[in-house]
């Protein structure tokens, strides 16, 4: 099932940097393009990074868009993305996901990071360290064992070893541990490309331009290893202990803090979601989230999901192999042209938080206001808060019919709407939420998958290329328990 290609204009810049970076075999006299640039500053590369990231790999539509209906806030309604939801996911439908991954994201990272050790530019250096570490870890979370510590050298290593999952963590969280060792450095240089953090007050000087940038950065790498580290909570009972550490230590503080990528309305820089739902359309919310939604009246729906056909019923799902004729649609929030793509939010940080310490004391009454904590945050990062609504919703946490661990997992399955993290926490919380498989005769099996095939081009390639690789093998954080 071919695979479909969006337009995008980092794109454009990324090819630049892939051409520009061949070896020359010819005189360079001949042919030479004036308006070509023969080297790329970090000035550029960090934000084609960025935006790359954003579109083809974090908030991608092969892989946020297909986990999100593994995940039921999407249902398949037509085409490839109803056989998605069939669980019907090939090696040939990932190319796109692992190559950009590769080609376009870490390798480019490995020149940002070469070009920053050179400069002693500490900022672009913690910046390419804590982008690595998400990308390695998206990359290892969906295929375990992935190519990392012999790639990247081009001609000299064209059928690359493949590191075993259990060897690549340790790296992920070493390289977040040396982008917090940069950020906390005096020596600072304030980066003017950086999308994700860049100084909202143009006229600071550079110094506090730097301290800054360094300061929001140095946040995201504390909660980014939190969350890499609560990752091995079933190989580590140590796991929960030490992320909340790393939250108490100064992660995200506030929704201002969120770490994010924020699109555009001109054609062909618009959120990737949004352009899938202009171009196919083929997915609606799906039952069993919008259900979820409606029972506990929460106040997020309008900007969650759009309004349905069906005026006496608005806001509904698709259920397994409808059509979705009158359900709803991705809302405003995660499908409007310049909707953001999130790294990483201050919402996470608070449910990891109250997760953690639930783990050390179940009776901790600061769970309970920390999970009231998250929900707030999230209300305030959608512009719905309701203080009637969280008055009420602190009252129910109270009841002796809440399972607080579940009810907090709820929370930020709520939360972390459209989000692929939630991928994470399903399998290794072993589906404390409680999703069900869908259960029709489509399905190819009638069991949520539990992570991606190889890449065909990868397998065609690349002897090294693990074998006999299904959806619903685990990865080697992913312990049956």
């Amino acid at each position: 099932m071919k695979n479909i290609r969006f337009k995008f204009i980092g794109v454009l810049l990324l090819m630049a940097l892939v051409f520009g970076s061949c070896k020359k075999w010819i005189d360079t006299g001949i042919n030479t393009n004036p308006d070509a640039p023969k080297d790329v500053p970090m000035s550029s590369l960090v934000p084609a990074i960025e935006a790359n990231m954003a579109y083809t790999l974090i908030g991608s539509n092969d892989y946020s868009r297909v986990t999100s209906q593994w995940m039921q806030y999407y249902q398949g309604v037509a085409r490839q993305s109803q056989g998605e939801s069939n669980y019907i996911w090939h090696d040939g439908d990932v190319d796109n996901v692992w190559n950009t991954a590769y080609a376009g994201i870490m390798e480019n990272l490995v020149i940002v990071t070469s070009k920053a050790k050179a400069a002693k530019d500490n900022i672009n250096l913690g910046i390419a360290d804590v982008l690595m570490a998400e990308s390695l870890g998206f990359v290892t979370d969906i295929w375990g064992d992935v190519p990392y510590s012999q790639a990247f050298q081009g001609l000299a290593q064209l059928n690359t070893p493949f590191d075993k999952q259990q060897d690549i963590y340790p790296k992920i969280l070493a390289l977040l541990d040396d982008a917090i060792a940069s950020f906390s450095s005096t020596t600072l240089l304030y980066d003017a490309g950086d999308l994700i953090y860049p100084d909202p007050n143009p006229n600071d000087g550079p110094i506090a331009q730097a301290a800054y940038q360094a300061a929001k950065w140095l946040k995201a790498a504390r909660g980014m290893k939190a969350r890499y580290t609560l990752h091995l909570c079933k190989t580590d009972p140590a796991s929960w202990a030490n992320a909340l550490a790393l939250i108490n230590a100064g992660a995200l503080a506030s929704n201002d803090d969120d770490m994010q990528f924020a699109f555009f309305t001109n054609v062909g820089e618009q959120n990737p979601l949004f352009q899938f739902m202009d171009q196919r359309g083929d997915i609606a919310m799906h039952k069993y989230f919008m259900d979820m939604l409606n029972l506990r009246f929460d106040p997020r729906i309008p900007v969650y999901a759009a309004a349905g056909a069906d005026t006496a019923n608005p806001y509904q799902g698709a259920d397994w192999g409808s059509a979705g004729e009158n359900a709803s649609l991705p809302g405003a929030g995660v499908a409007s042209p310049n909707s953001p793509v999130f790294f990483l939010t201050y919402v996470e940080c608070l449910f990891i938080k109250a997760e953690c310490e639930y783990k050390a004391n179940p009776a901790d009454p600061q769970i309970k206001s920390d999970i009231v904590n998250g929900l707030t945050a999230s209300l305030n990062k959608w512009g719905v808060f309701s203080a009637p609504y969280i008055a009420g919703y602190s009252a129910y946490l109270d009841t002796v019919s809440v399972t607080l661990y579940k009810e907090l997992m709820t929370q930020k399955y709520i939360a972390l709407y459209n989000q692929a993290e939630t991928f994470n926490d399903w399998r290794r919380t072993n589906n404390l939420i409680g999703l069900l498989p869908n259960p029709t005769t489509p399905a190819v099996q009638n069991v949520i998958p539990r992570r991606f095939p190889y890449s065909l081009g990868e397998k065609s390639y690349n002897t090294n290329t693990p074998a006999n690789v299904t959806l619903w093998d685990r990865v080697w954080w992913d312990v049956a328990k």
